[in-house]
């Protein structure tokens, strides 16, 4: 067993040191590679979680130290406990593994980060007008809006949400496109929901920007005539909790 961890900035060194000697107790391994790692364990809140999901393949363990916090699943409370029953215990009984839907893009078929809740394709700025060529199951619209979120289900229940998207259960199989105050185009009508396939965003503005699960890093400039094509991973998160129900 490998661990790696990740914290948040300024994250409360009592909380590094804890762990750290746990896993020095029970003689657990812990590494600075993710891709060396057997267990993720991130702790910070929901935005620490998505800056570091997309790097992670294995399963994840959040705990949350202040903020919101979706993904995480354990807190200042009980995280030494949840660890232990992590390392120890069994799967499916003691603890489980939800299998959480990612979606991934290409730009100009360059490969982009998958995200875990949303792309948010805008002008960069919602003050001005986005506009685009949105094609999807063969079908082509012109729209305008203040931006294009495309979600997964447990996304749903936030940016999207806010613009109108209805909740999608968490193992829904499905990924949602809604427009930020949508002006003209298919979007004004509602979401859209997609259980197969993929569909194309084309940039009708001088400039704009897709952004990542609200992340800054994994923000990206995009201009005229730039094509963003956006279909769901197979590369699902695993993400771990201590319920059958991932809102438990």
């Amino acid at each position: 067993m490998m661990v790696v961890l990740k914290f948040r900035k300024n994250c409360d060194e009592k909380i590094k040191k804890e762990i750290i000697n746990l896993l020095n107790e029970l003689k657990i391994k812990h590494t600075e590679n993710i891709q060396q790692a057997d267990l993720a364990i991130i702790i910070g809140g929901d935005g620490t979680f998505l800056f570091w999901q997309s790097q992670i393949s294995c399963p994840i363990l959040g705990i949350k130290d202040r903020g919101v916090g979706h993904y995480m699943k354990a807190s200042q409370n009980d995280f030494l406990k949840k660890i232990k029953t992590v390392l120890k215990g069994k799967e499916g009984k003691d603890y489980y593994i939800y299998k959480l839907l990612r979606i991934t893009a290409t730009l100009n078929k360059k490969i982009l980060p998958p995200a875990l809740n949303e792309y948010l394709v805008s002008s960069g700025l919602t003050r001005e007008m986005f506009n685009c060529q949105l094609r999807v199951r063969g079908n082509e619209s012109l729209e305008r809006n203040s931006g294009i979120i495309v979600y997964t289900p447990t996304g749903s229940s936030a940016f999207a949400k806010s613009a109108g998207a209805e909740e999608l259960k968490w193992d829904d199989k499905r990924m949602g496109i809604v427009a930020l105050a949508p002006y003209s185009g298919r979007l004004k009508k509602g979401e859209i929901l997609l259980s197969k396939g993929g569909f194309y965003i084309k940039c009708l503005n001088k400039k704009g920007e897709i952004c990542i699960d609200g992340q800054k890093k994994y923000t990206y400039k995009i201009k005229y005539n730039d094509r963003i094509f956006i279909q769901k991973s197979n590369n699902y998160a695993k993400v771990i909790g201590f319920s059958p129900n991932f809102y438990s």
